[in-house]
């Protein structure tokens, strides 16, 4: 019997692991950042046919609806509904100390963007779609609950930190590169890649006014924005839940409250954010699957899907 395994059992390992049922998966804590208590940004499946059919697939019974997210720029006190040349410069430069904007920096220049919700969840769907293809794998018996120690990919074996080591026939690789590198010492000497990040901060906040008024009054902001970026204030982005508000930063921003808002819960100085994309598909026999295992900031769940769908389909 060969063995085949998929390190890592965040949104990309488990797709990986649907469509290959011949695959173990392994990850002491699955779902990655899932498990943070509040959504981190906004996180949506946007609408095409590879993602309509596999939530059918995996949530058969469930109801699905499009929705349109809409994207706003703040600049200068005002709220634009299309960012400026000269904004696409100044938020490449405050957030990955660059002179120049990758194609998938703000949404990939997009305003709108069409998504899939479940079953009326709004922003829960994608991490009820992800909770629910967990269990899918588990249920197959395909879930390892350990970490790899070591991958020698010139003998093709792999030590986890369980204290087992086995050959490996094949390997799809969603770990963050540089974590990839520790554990495979001749990925490190020969990988020659600027994997660098810059920082990123994450605050959940109240709203300063009851949800139920600004409702009534239509005055609640994610009707009118799902998320607004910003280059010129002390946040980089808001994106705006029915319940609470997450501002994203480059540093850490002082104080109780932004923008009036109380802070509830506090996440700093993470270093995720990639500074310069590589989309890097392969490594030493190993295939690369994901925003951080192929150092590509443009990967996200539905590239994630049509890639697996390629590689699944030769």
């Amino acid at each position: 019997m060969e063995n085949k395994y998929i390190l890592g059992a965040g949104p990309a390992g488990l797709i990986a692991a649907y469509y290959n049922e011949d695959y173990k998966v392994i990850d002491e804590k699955p779902l990655g950042q899932l498990n943070l208590p509040f959504i981190p940004g906004p996180r949506l499946l946007q609408a095409n046919q590879n993602m309509e059919d596999f939530i059918k697939k995996v949530l058969p019974s469930s109801s699905i609806t499009s929705e349109i997210a809409i994207i706003g720029f703040h600049e200068n006190g005002e709220i634009l509904e299309e960012p400026t040349s000269d904004f696409r410069k100044k938020y490449s430069k405050k957030t990955r100390d660059r002179k120049t904007s990758e194609s998938s920096f703000l949404s990939e220049g997009m305003t709108e963007i069409q998504h899939f919700e479940i079953d009326g969840l709004g922003e829960d769907s994608y991490k009820f779609l992800f909770t629910e293809l967990l269990r899918i794998i588990e249920d197959r018996g395909q879930l390892i609950k350990t970490s790899v120690k070591h991958l020698n990919v010139l003998e093709n074996k792999i030590e986890f930190t369980d204290g087992t080591e086995t050959d490996y026939h094949d390997i799809i690789s969603t770990l963050n590169l540089n974590i990839l590198k520790k554990v495979a010492p001749h990925i490190n000497e020969y990988c020659e890649w600027n994997l660098d990040t810059t920082n990123k901060c994450f605050y959940k906040t109240e709203y300063n006014d009851s949800i139920e008024d600004m409702m009534d009054s239509k005055k609640h902001p994610s009707l009118w924005y799902d998320y607004i970026y910003s280059a010129d204030t002390d946040w980089t982005r808001q994106t705006f839940f029915r319940d609470y508000i997450v501002y994203e930063s480059v540093n850490p921003i002082q104080g109780t409250h932004i923008q009036g808002n109380e802070v509830q819960m506090k996440f700093e100085n993470l270093p995720i954010q990639i500074k310069e994309s590589h989309n890097i598909e392969r490594m030493d026999g190993i295939t690369l699957l994901g925003r951080f295992a192929q150092w590509s900031h443009k990967m996200k769940a539905n590239e994630v899907l049509d890639r697996v769908l390629e590689l699944k389909n030769g």
